[in-house]
């Protein structure tokens, strides 16, 4: 191994492009863009809900300042406000009406459920809960709600006096009828946001958005893109992540567009909501490629001729050759740092391992487990450092052993293994740390067991990722127990504690686990074992 390579590269990719320098820097925030989308041309779509619901450009305008009035009378300035939505018109104006009030939005996975949304709840210190009328029950059946003292309730009339102890009031009471805007803009180096990410210690991290990291993270897609005021977005992921709500929703905001939402993905009629919103770009992920190939044999005609798709399909020539479009996978990014931009077009005779070039902006290398830079083709951590302060996360919110970890000798440690080959390109070769890539998300094999082993009968766990027909992993969990117990039982109580996409579909009862002399369990013989034996419970959910 080589390590007397000193100092990271420079990135060699896109610079800052016309949109992302439309605004100098002490004016770059999304509210700044959306006061302005909306006196140039108001009328127009900004966003569109399962292609019925139309929120124009002047309308998020007023909603977000509607809603920022009513934060301050019912929490005051500075609140933090949790989001507990799917894809909704409520939501993004909740999202820039936090902000709007100087305060941070907390956005939280519409999936989640008991221990876990009870970490996110309480730790974020949310004052006041926007809610899905369907979505209470999770709230109720938690230990508690934290800090908060107001839930919004969102979806109908039918919701009760209170939820867990917490007063509710119905969101057309709740929302005043004062858009006036706020007398002052929050400055671009103010914490807006608290995005959390899976972590591995058991408990989600959350990161600390700058009002400009929210502003870079969307405008740089749609500047290495090219994308205009002419094009129309579209996705079905949720706005609860980092893809729907920044590279979507913040995009089209950037270019004075109009973006598509779907509040649920549906592979049989994804082509024809394509054609019918008139899309000219798409993001999805790739398992949901791969079930759009096996539920569709042909696309109508449309205008989407692009699409960012990663990792890209098996069948990717066969993906575009049916569907007439052509799919893009080199970008980069997580919730903290977006490093990479999408590139416009796929460089020719790479591997679908490439990344891509880092932005300009960026500083990157790869690294040993002493931090000592690597030379090419040398597997190692991806690191990187920003030239330009603000253009990354600020920290991981109360817990800076976290952050410094993360920081470490000054650089963002990405726990992601790669390498860069001669001429700097960046390929990614798995996480560092215990992740399950399972339908489009990201699964910390410690949360999930931290959760597992709150069940009374269980003692030891494991959960593992193994290869899916979709492409990405399922989710597998081996158990050890106190006395015997039903497999079937235990994956109803799974259902019922986690979020769908975690819940395991292979479930093993193990009397004991191969350990290191550390007691450290050794996943990767547990791996390698066959998954048609006997001792393997499969809940495939299709069936």
């Amino acid at each position: 191994m080589t390590t007397d390579h000193i100092g990271l590269l420079r990135g060699t990719g896109f610079p800052l492009g016309k949109h992302a320098l439309a605004y100098p820097t002490e004016e770059r925030t999304m509210l700044r863009v959306l006061r302005d989308r909306a006196a140039e041309r108001g009328a127009k779509d900004w966003i569109v809900f399962d292609s019925t619901d139309h929120i124009t450009y002047a309308e998020g305008w007023s909603l977000t300042c509607r809603v920022a009035n009513a934060l301050r009378a019912t929490a005051g300035e500075g609140a933090h406000v949790g989001l507990f939505m799917l894809n909704q018109p409520e939501f993004v104006p909740v999202l820039y009406g936090a902000m709007a009030n100087h305060g941070v939005a907390v956005p939280l996975n519409a999936q989640a459920r008991g221990p876990l949304l009870h970490h996110v709840v309480e730790h974020s210190d949310a004052t006041i809960l926007v809610a899905r009328i369907d979505l209470l029950d999770r709230l109720e059946s938690l230990e508690d709600l934290g800090k908060v003292e107001l839930v919004v309730c969102v979806g109908g009339d039918a919701f009760p006096d209170a939820v867990n102890g917490v007063p509710t009031v119905g969101w057309d009471e709740w929302l005043v009828d004062d858009d006036t805007p706020p007398e002052t803009m929050p400055d671009y180096r103010d914490p807006c946001l608290i995005q959390y990410t899976s972590g591995t210690s058991g408990r989600a991290k959350g990161a600390v958005y700058p009002h400009q990291f929210f502003y870079i993270y969307g405008v740089e897609y749609v500047d290495s893109l090219g994308l205009t005021e002419d094009d129309v977005l579209s996705t079905p992921l949720p706005l609860f992540h980092v893809a729907a709500v920044h590279l979507i929703t913040g995009g089209a905001l950037h270019i004075g567009g109009t973006a598509h939402l779907k509040s649920r993905f549906s592979a049989s009629r994804f082509w024809d909501e394509i054609a019918a919103d008139g899309a000219t770009y798409a993001l999805i992920f790739g398992p949901m490629a791969a079930i759009i190939m096996k539920s569709t044999d042909e696309a109508p005609e449309h205008r989407c001729h692009k699409m960012f798709c990663v990792p890209p399909p098996p069948e990717l020539e066969e993906f575009e050759e049916r569907f007439g479009v052509q799919i893009t996978w080199h970008a980069y990014g997580q919730t903290e740092v977006a490093p990479m931009a999408v590139r416009p077009e796929t460089l020719p005779g790479v591997p679908r391992d490439t990344l891509g070039y880092p932005l300009r902006w960026f500083e990157y290398g790869v690294v040993d487990d002493h931090d000592r830079m690597l030379a090419p083709g040398e597997i190692g951590e991806i690191v990187l450092r920003p030239m330009i302060p603000y253009m990354m996360f600020m920290e991981y919110y109360k817990d800076p052993s976290k952050t410094m970890e993360a920081f470490r000798n000054q650089m963002f440690h990405t726990g992601d293994l790669g390498y860069y080959d001669d001429d700097g390109l960046l390929h990614y070769k798995g996480r560092r740390q215990e992740r399950i890539r399972h339908r489009g998300e990201n699964i910390a094999a410690p949360e999930l067991e931290y959760v597992v082993l709150t069940h009374p009968k269980i003692v030891e766990a494991a959960a593992y990722g193994v290869p899916s027909e979709f492409g990405e992993d399922d989710v597998k969990l081996d158990i050890r127990v106190s006395e015997d117990v039903d497999p079937a039982e235990l994956h109803a109580w799974f259902t019922e504690q986690l979020p769908k996409y975690m819940v395991p579909r292979y479930i093993e009862i193990r009397a004991d686990f191969p350990k290191t002399p550390s007691e450290r369990i050794q996943k990767y013989l547990l791996q390698g074992l066959p998954l048609d034996r006997p001792e393997v419970h499969d809940f495939d959910p299709r069936r």
